[in-house]
C-alpha cells in the first residue's frame, strides 16, 4: 500500500467531506418540506401528472433533471476513475477526489432543488419522487471508507486500510 503521508487521518477526511455533502442535502430537503406542506395546507397537491400538463415547463424540468442524472450516473465514475489512474498514493487519490465529490453532490442537491421548483409551481406528485431519487443518490453515495474501496476497487491490504 502505498501512501504519499503516512499521517494522513482518513477519518477526519471522511467526516469533513461527509458534512460539507450533507449541508447539500439539507438546502433542498428544507425547501421541500416547506413547498409540500404549503401545498398539502392549500389541497394543490396533485397525483395526476397527465391531466392538463405543461408540456413546456415538463419539458424543461426533464431535460434539467436528466442532465444531471445523465453527468453524475452514467459517465462520472468512468472520468474519474481515468483522471485518477495518474496517481498511485491512496491519500493523494482521496485529496484529489474531494472536490468533484462535492461538485457531484451540488448537481445532485441542484436536482433535487428543481424537483422542488416544479412541485411548487405545479404541484404534480411526480416531482417528489424525482425528488426521492436525488435524496436515495445522495446518502446512498456517502463518503465512507466501505464507499472509496468499492469505487477505487481495493483488494487485500488497500482495502482493509481504506475500511478500518
Amino acid at each position: 500500500m502505498k501512501l504519499e503521508n503516512p499521517d494522513f487521518n482518513k477519518k477526519a477526511y471522511f467526516k469533513k467531506l461527509e458534512s460539507i455533502i450533507y449541508l447539500f442535502l439539507m438546502l433542498p430537503l428544507a425547501g421541500f418540506g416547506w413547498v409540500f406542506l404549503e401545498k398539502e395546507s392549500g389541497n394543490a397537491l396533485r397525483s395526476v401528472f397527465f391531466e392538463e400538463p405543461d408540456i413546456m415547463f415538463h419539458g424543461v424540468m426533464l431535460i434539467g433533471v436528466g442532465y444531471i442524472l445523465m453527468r453524475t450516473v452514467l459517465t462520472w465514475r468512468r472520468d474519474m476513475i481515468k483522471y485518477l489512474d495518474q496517481f498511485e498514493a491512496l491519500d493523494v487519490k482521496l485529496k484529489m477526489i474531494q472536490k468533484p465529490l462535492i461538485y457531484r453532490n451540488i448537481l445532485w442537491a441542484i436536482g433535487a432543488g428543481i424537483c422542488v421548483y416544479g412541485l411548487y409551481e405545479k404541484g404534480d406528485m411526480l416531482y417528489a419522487l424525482i425528488f426521492t431519487v436525488f435524496l436515495i443518490l445522495i446518502t446512498a453515495n456517502r463518503p465512507t471508507g466501505h464507499y472509496f474501496a468499492k469505487f477505487f476497487r481495493l483488494k487485500g491490504e488497500e482495502r482493509k486500510w481504506m475500511e478500518e
